[in-house]
This record gives structure tokens, C-alpha cells and sequence, in this order.
């Protein structure tokens, strides 16, 4: 196997390894010791690859947005109309939810680069950086920006975000008032005025 082949094989087993540890263990108590050797490598060959656990964790995000990207791709490829596609974005919006741990997850990385005001800058930033994509082109058309607009995109995903983290935790802290019925209730509304203006103007 190639060094570059090596490389890529060490980062991506230990990414897989990293979710792993911080969906167990949470991202602050999560130790690199322990992504390390469940993934079958070295603690230097952690820091060969990745600066610390922060760094690792925007890589993880990158690929989970990258998933989304494709997912929401896919959903809307071939569905025409304005009111089913809205439909259908608020709909996926809504299963997100169910994947709690890794909201609650990212919502911790969020409070930890708060409580430390000199990393927060850079982290924020890197959270930004993975949540874009390299290529315009791999947004869905609904939710491509104008380019005269940069913050257009990074507002409406960090909304997105702040809208199923709240709602996350009031389920898990609340389900029985907060049950998936009352969420599929709000969740269409709120999600219309993040989505329909945007599947609006594509498909008028």
C-alpha cells in the first residue's frame, strides 16, 4: 500500500473511531488516547494526521454535511412544485431529530468553544469552513446563494442548526409534551420560512 493510500486509510479509521468516542463519551471527556486505540493506531499517528480533538470533529462534520448535501440531493431530484418540495425539505428536517446524540453532540462542541473565548474564533470558523461545500455545485439548486450574498448560506445552515439543536433538547429534556406529533406540527412552519423562499424563487 501507497504512503498516501496509509495516510488516508489512518484518517479515515480514525474519524470513524472519533464519532465512536465522542457519541459515548461526549466531546470534552472524549480522550485521543482512546480514539487512537480503537481505531488501532498510535497517539502520534493522531497528531501525524490531526491537531487535536477539534480539528478531528470539524473532518467528522465535514463528511456529515457532505451526507446531508446528497441526501437532500436526492429527496428533491425529482419532485416538481413549489409546496411538495417545501413539504419534502421540512419533512427531512424533521427525521434529523431523531438522530439526538449527534445534535446534542455538536451543540456541545458549540458550548465548549464558547467557554473558551480564545479558541472560539478559529472554531467557529472551522465549523463554517466544513459546513460549506469546496464546489457551489454540490448544493441542491433550491439552496445555492447568490455570490453577491456570501453570508447568505452560512446564516441559513447555522438557523437550520440552532432550530434542531433547540428542539433536541427540549424533546429529550420534555417528551411528554415535546412528543415527535407536536414536533411534526412546528418543525413544517419554521422550517417554511428557513426553506420557501428560496424553493420559491427557483421554481416561480
Amino acid at each position: 500500500m501507497r504512503q498516501t493510500e496509509r495516510t488516508q486509510a489512518t484518517r479515515a479509521a480514525l474519524i470513524a473511531s472519533a464519532e465512536k468516542i465522542f457519541a459515548r463519551d461526549g466531546f470534552e471527556a472524549a480522550r485521543i488516547e482512546d480514539i487512537a486505540m480503537d481505531a488501532g493506531r498510535t497517539r502520534g499517528a493522531f497528531y501525524a494526521n490531526f491537531e487535536g480533538k477539534a480539528e478531528i470533529f470539524i473532518a467528522l462534520k465535514r463528511i456529515t454535511f457532505q451526507r446531508l448535501r446528497s441526501e437532500v440531493s436526492a429527496l428533491l431530484a425529482n419532485v416538481e412544485g413549489k409546496e411538495a418540495r417545501e413539504r419534502l425539505a421540512a419533512l427531512h428536517l424533521l427525521e434529523q431529530l431523531q438522530d439526538s446524540k449527534s445534535l446534542l453532540l455538536q451543540l456541545e462542541f458549540k458550548l465548549f468553544a464558547i467557554r473558551h473565548p480564545e479558541m472560539r474564533a478559529e472554531l467557529a470558523k472551522g465549523h463554517l469552513d466544513a459546513m460549506m461545500p469546496d464546489e457551489m455545485e454540490e448544493l441542491p439548486e433550491e439552496f445555492r446563494f447568490d455570490e453577491s450574498a456570501p453570508l447568505e448560506q452560512p446564516r441559513r445552515g447555522l438557523a437550520i442548526e440552532a432550530l434542531l439543536e433547540g428542539f433536541a433538547v427540549a424533546a429529550l429534556f420534555s417528551p411528554e409534551v415535546m412528543d415527535r406529533g407536536v414536533l411534526a406540527q412546528i418543525i413544517p412552519p419554521l422550517a417554511s420560512i428557513l426553506f420557501g423562499d428560496r424553493l420559491r424563487a427557483s421554481r416561480s
